[in-house]
């Protein structure tokens, strides 16, 4: 029985001898690297296996990188400007997935040829499957953190100052009211002159707004003309009594405003030409007989109007004869409609609804799942 058991022992010593030195392949390839390319095999070992690998240049003298890694990140063997690598051996302590990288930096193509073989430490791993999956790999976390959880609401009682219209006047300012000689085409004196215009300067602050509304104009030639603008004084106030004292008292206000359209004009006199012209630098060019520019023009014994677009600065009203032997008186009056708005700070008692939080701690569960090259077995 021991001499059985003897010979068994020493059979199965020397099979074991010969079977640790037994190559397994696990791949013959040809690698073909470009200009800065990578190529990366993965193949899983079992523990206890030996690898061999061995690599032989086709074309090319070398390439720049081989490196051999257990994974995740343990390198193993790393060889720069590999040209030839003969019977390199890895031992494998644990069972895993290994990647082997090839690198080129060359211009020109790369071509190696490449064998792996593994030696197996014990007979139950000769046919151990050298490939791998992916595998999803979840990790849980737990993040603590505060949250404000509503509990409920309090009335909280508050002024609130308010600015509020107080009152709205209209305001009638007359800029400018002059009779103005023009004399005759042929007099020593020029047929020609100006008359300068400023529009009123405007006054805004916290409880007062002031607003140009439009300004208006009249222009009447000698006696006929000052009659005519009294006719349309004693018109406009007859026609509207008491609500001309609300908002106008004169018949410029009038047309300032929009009321009045049409006033009354003599039907015989003398005329006037005249401009409207917004710089002094024209006003010259008007004087000396040159062209200038103006933005209105007219003809007539009476002139009258409104300007809603011109609201600030000055302007200048040209006047002009063409009567060859005779000199005119010309009225002129401008007028200027302003809205005042008064305001005043009005202080309301208020009340509003506050939400009441606590601040609660919490943890949150975070799951990341990755994936991860495992062995097949």
């Amino acid at each position: 029985m021991n001499s059985r058991l003897l010979i068994f022992l020493i059979a199965f010593f020397f099979q074991s001898l010969l079977f640790a030195q037994e190559l397994v392949k696990v791949t013959e390839s040809t690698i073909v690297l470009d200009m800065d390319q990578t190529k990366e095999l993965f193949y899983s070992f079992a523990q206890g296996d030996e690898v061999v690998f061995d690599m032989e240049m086709e074309k090319g003298k070398n390439i720049k990188l081989v490196e051999i890694v257990e994974m995740p990140s343990n390198t193993l063997i790393t060889e720069y400007k590999a040209s030839n690598i003969k019977d390199k051996r890895i031992q494998i302590r644990n069972k895993g997935i290994y990647k082997f990288k090839f690198y080129s930096s060359s211009i020109t193509r790369r071509v190696c040829k490449i064998k792996i073989h593994r030696i197996p430490s014990v007979s139950s791993t000769i046919d151990f499957n050298t490939n791998w999956r992916w595998e999803t790999v979840r990790d849980t976390t737990y993040i603590a953190y505060q949250e404000d959880s509503l509990i409920g609401y309090q009335t909280i009682n508050y002024k609130e100052i308010m600015r509020e219209l107080k009152d709205t006047q209209i305001e009638e300012i007359m800029l400018f009211e002059k009779s103005e000689k023009v004399h005759s085409f042929y007099n020593e004196n020029k047929s020609k002159t100006y008359l300068k215009v400023d529009l009123p300067t405007l006054k805004n602050d916290e409880y007062r707004e002031e607003n140009l509304v439009a300004w208006s104009y009249w222009i009447g030639v000698d006696q006929e003309g000052q009659d005519a603008y009294k006719k349309n004084l004693k018109s406009i106030s007859n026609l509207v009594g008491k609500t001309a004292d609300v908002y106008y008292q004169t018949p410029l206000a009038g047309i300032a405003v929009g009321a009045v359209t049409e006033l009354i004009i003599p039907q015989t006199g003398e005329d006037v030409q005249y401009y409207f012209i917004s710089d002094f630098q024209n006003v010259q060019l008007f004087y000396s007989n040159q062209q200038f520019l103006q933005f209105d023009m007219g003809k007539g014994r009476v002139a009258y109007g409104r300007n809603d677009k011109i609201k600030q600065g000055v302007f200048y009203i040209g006047l002009s004869n063409d009567n060859e032997i005779m000199g005119i008186d010309v009225e002129v009056k401008v007028l200027a409609v302003k809205e005042i708005k008064i305001f005043e700070n009005v202080t309301f008692d208020r009340e509003k609804e506050e939400p009441q939080y606590v601040t609660l701690d919490k943890t949150r569960m975070n799951i990341n799942e990755t994936k991860v090259r495992v062995p097949v077995e």
